[in-house]
Parts: C-alpha cells; sequence; structure tokens
C-alpha cells in the first residue's frame, strides 16, 4: 500500500497538466505507472495534498479576495465587484461574492435583448454554498453571461443583497423582462428592486410548471410559446 505522501509526489505533475483530473483516472494511472496497490480513499487525500502544494489552502486564499477585487477595478475601471464578510464570535469570515465585468455589463445594454434569467445551483465540493448567475440572450438567442455571485443558500436576504448589487450594476434598464424559477426570497428581492422599471410579469414558476407537467410539449414548441410571450411583453410595454 503507498502513503499519501508517496500520492501527493506524483500526482502533481498530472494535475498541473490536466487540473480537471478526476480521483479515479489518478488511481488508474498510479497503477498502470507504477504497479502498486492503493485505494482510492489514500489517492483521495493525496490529490488534496499535491493541490496545495500547486495552489496553496483553499481556506487560506479567502484572505486574498480584497486583493482580487481591487486588481480586478485596477484593470478595468467600471467592473463591479463586492466582497461581504461578516463577523462570528469576533472572526471576520467570508459571506458573499457578486461580480460583473464592465465589458459585459455594456454588451447587455448595447446588444442584447431586454431579458435576463436568474437563478442559482448548490455547489457540492468541501466549500457549500451556491451559484448564482445572471444570464442574457444575445442576438443568436446565445446565453450572455451578466453577473455572478456566491452565496451560502437562497434566503431572503441573500436574493436581496444579489438584486441590490445587479441593480447597482445595471442601473436603470427598460423596458425589462426577468425569467426565475419564482422561489420566494428572489421574486421579492425582484419586486424590491424596481428600480429597474420592470414592465410586464415576472416569468414564474407557474408557467415553468405547466411546461414540465406537459408531457405531450416538444422542445420546439415550447420554444414557440417563449417567443410568443416575449413578443407580446415588447410589444405592450
Amino acid at each position: 500500500m503507498t502513503s499519501q505522501g508517496w500520492v501527493a509526489q506524483r500526482t502533481v505533475p498530472l494535475i498541473q497538466s490536466d487540473p480537471t483530473i478526476g480521483c479515479k483516472e489518478l488511481l488508474e494511472n498510479l497503477q498502470d505507472t507504477y504497479g502498486t496497490t492503493t485505494d482510492y480513499h489514500t489517492v483521495w487525500k493525496g490529490k488534496d495534498i499535491a493541490q496545495k502544494e500547486i495552489y496553496g489552502s483553499m481556506r487560506q486564499s479567502f484572505q486574498y479576495l480584497f486583493n482580487f477585487e481591487a486588481e480586478v477595478e485596477k484593470r478595468s475601471p467600471g467592473n463591479i465587484v463586492e466582497v461581504d464578510m461578516k463577523m462570528v464570535h469576533g472572526i471576520v469570515h467570508f459571506n458573499r461574492f457578486f461580480m460583473a465585468l464592465k465589458p459585459c455589463i455594456d454588451d447587455f445594454k448595447a446588444g442584447c435583448r431586454p431579458y435576463l434569467s436568474i437563478d442559482s445551483t448548490a455547489l457540492i465540493a468541501k466549500w457549500r454554498g451556491h451559484l448564482a448567475a445572471c444570464t442574457a440572450l444575445d442576438g443568436h438567442n446565445w446565453m450572455y453571461p451578466v453577473a455572478f455571485a456566491f452565496i451560502d443558500g437562497k434566503a431572503d436576504e441573500n436574493w436581496t443583497w444579489f438584486m441590490s448589487q445587479l441593480n447597482k450594476a445595471l442601473g436603470h434598464v427598460s423596458p425589462l423582462a426577468i425569467c426565475t424559477d419564482a422561489c420566494k426570497g428572489l421574486e421579492n428581492a425582484v419586486k424590491k428592486y424596481s428600480l429597474m422599471q420592470i414592465k410586464g410579469s415576472v416569468l414564474g414558476i407557474s408557467w415553468l410548471t405547466s411546461l414540465k407537467s406537459s408531457k405531450e410539449m416538444c422542445l420546439a414548441e415550447c420554444g414557440q410559446l417563449l417567443g410568443h410571450i416575449s413578443h407580446k411583453f415588447l410589444t405592450t410595454t
């Protein structure tokens, strides 16, 4: 059996050449190359050691966020980067992060449709939370990233904070349609930040649910329905 340190030493070059390599592939590579017997847990621990050697400690990297914020804003003035901290038992902890790059903001206003989709997905790695994103549609109907954030969950206060940052980044946009899954916190946050002059309705969970439950409705029909709703929205605002 091999040790975690032995695995770490030999996986450093493999991770450097392919940062996305997984433990299963590393395990097979080590067994084929060295003919050794090891287990998945040892490889997982060894990979963790190797990554710390290459990239440094993830826990310690949080303290560099303000350096990152300052550098991004220095290199491209107009970028919106917000690092939110909280105090827990007298110790400062990372809480939330938001970023909207100026080229994305400008291009959304200049060339994208007046439509934003806002949602989040759970992060299931070592550091848990949610990745929230705001996405637009360009002239080719391709998704166009506008802003993203890291939050610790879908609580009302997190969505309110996200929408406040998005409002700061985009300012007045009219007309504008916003599509969400209408989770309560996000729905309330969208309504609160009406400074965007949102006209028409927010496409909510009831409409999305009706699409999911209609098994006979094909993807093309869904697209036609969305196009019809968008056209109706734009011609009545």
